[in-house]
């Protein structure tokens, strides 16, 4: 993945990040890291995680999510700002939510950001721009 490809909608506190093909549970977490030193970027910006039809999700095993959980737990407390921050995860694919649905059970007891998966992109925004939710 190298530098990621976050594209941040600023009137609307999103961070956007779209999956590709060579996405790995460990340059997912790099990609993460780089976003507080994005130029644009502030500790109330939303999620949004897009996994393409592309994406193999191969590398996205239990044990490494379990490992990419304790890194964001860290990271949550440190870089999200605000009572509850959310992050929308977008899976088209009917096998492939397997694991975006299996991240956000693992963490929805005593985690600091709400985390939800949906089938497109649309329904995402408007949960995220809910206040409500």
């Amino acid at each position: 993945m190298g530098k990621a490809n976050w594209i941040l909608h600023s009137a609307l506190k999103i961070a956007e990040l779209d999956f590709g093909s060579n996405t790995t549970m460990l340059n997912l977490r790099h990609a993460i890291a780089e976003l507080p030193g994005m130029p644009g970027w502030a500790g109330d910006f939303d999620m949004l995680l897009v996994i393409s039809e592309q994406s193999s999700l191969d590398t996205f095993t239990p044990e490494a999510m379990r490992a990419h959980q304790t890194f964001m737990r860290t990271w949550n407390e440190r870089y999200r700002k605000g009572h509850a921050p959310k992050t929308a995860l977008v899976c088209a694919s009917d096998l492939k939510r397997i694991i975006p649905e299996l991240w956000a059970a693992m963490t929805r007891e005593g985690w600091k950001t709400k985390i939800r998966v949906f089938t497109n992109r649309e329904e995402a925004l408007a949960w995220l721009a809910d206040d409500q939710a």
